[in-house]
């Protein structure tokens, strides 16, 4: 497979779509696993931070429940700027959560299914400045990255490590870039119909408590205030440096509908050269040539889940997160 990257095409193709850091990555990658997929041309170089950063490699002192609690939740993280410094100008795109230490059994033992589970990112107040009243945390604009139903597979949170692996992804639906500072995390549910579980957590005593993180929660998760502070759930943030500068925010690009069934279209002022769809590891599953201002592409044979759309156009490379439902 090297060598087949390294023919002389190849290199022109990759470093005319990709910087060069880049192309020395998807090198890399190459060489250190042999048996790669031959689509493995990824624009994704997948970062992650565990918070509180200690908490990396070794197992919480406390667990609590709301993220998988079976009734509802409304969940704020404060998490100090000190503790992401290796996701600035990154875009954020899952969480995490994992098993305590002390778990005997994955989790959940069948499907759980919360019909609304929300996730909003921003900014926000030093954690040792946080409000019981929700809002008052909340530094600039919120945003709302997942939205709807989620499915948590049975037996899909693993036990056995110590610490435990953070082995589910939660997937936003949109990508939240991350330009530094403090960062707040709510979580809103309602609830599923089964067996809560406790995730790895600090504790409000624990070090680095109130100072590098920490939470607030009440019931419901409509709440605007509350007098409960909680234990702080030690999460994984995963992040994807995607090539281009250019979001379809500030483009003339469309896609729709999103999320979707069966087939997504990707229209343009701007001539579309190619559609190229990656799963969220960085293999290419999906890509079409175009020479038109839109492109129907049928997604029935993806798996359920979250992707990333990349339309090369006369102006550039922007890309997109997208939904098979």
């Amino acid at each position: 497979m090297i060598r087949k990257l390294l023919n002389k095409k190849n290199i022109a193709r990759n470093v005319k779509f990709y910087s060069l850091q880049k192309f020395i990555w998807i090198l890399f990658i190459t060489s250190n696993f042999g048996n790669a997929q031959e689509n493995l041309t990824s624009p994704l170089a997948i970062v992650e931070a565990v918070i509180p950063n200690v908490n990396a490699t070794t197992g919480g002192s406390n667990s609590f429940l709301g993220p998988y609690a079976n009734t509802a939740r409304t969940y704020q993280m404060l998490i100090a700027g000190s503790q992401l410094t290796n996701l600035v100008g990154k875009n954020i795109i899952s969480l995490s959560f994992r098993n305590p230490n002390s778990s005997t059994s994955a989790w959940p033992t069948t499907d759980a299914t919360f019909n609304n589970y929300d996730i909003y990112l921003s900014g926000c107040v030093n954690p040792a400045d946080r409000s019981f009243t929700f809002a008052n945390n909340i530094v600039g604009t919120q945003t709302q990255v997942r939205s709807g139903s989620l499915v948590i597979p049975a037996n899909s949170v693993t036990f056995g490590g110590a610490p435990n692996t953070f082995s589910y992804n939660v997937d936003f639906t949109i990508p939240w870039n991350y330009a530094g500072g403090n960062l707040l995390i709510e979580i809103r549910h309602d609830g599923f119909s089964g067996t809560s579980r406790s995730v790895d957590g600090i504790g409000t005593s624990s070090p680095g408590y109130g100072t590098l993180v920490s939470a607030c929660w009440e019931s419901g998760n409509t709440a605007t205030v509350t007098t409960k502070q909680g234990n702080f759930c030690i999460v994984n943030l995963r992040a994807d440096d995607a090539l281009g500068n250019l979001s379809f925010e500030n483009s003339n690009i469309k896609v729709y509908p999103n999320p979707a069934n069966d087939v997504i279209t990707v229209s343009a002022k701007d001539r579309i050269n190619k559609i190229s769809i990656y799963n969220m590891i960085g293999q290419l599953v999906m890509e079409e040539n175009s020479n038109s201002n839109e492109v129907s592409l049928s997604i029935s044979n993806l798996s359920f889940g979250t992707y990333l759309l990349q339309a090369s156009t006369d102006l550039g490379i922007k890309t997109q997160k997208i939904v098979k439902k």
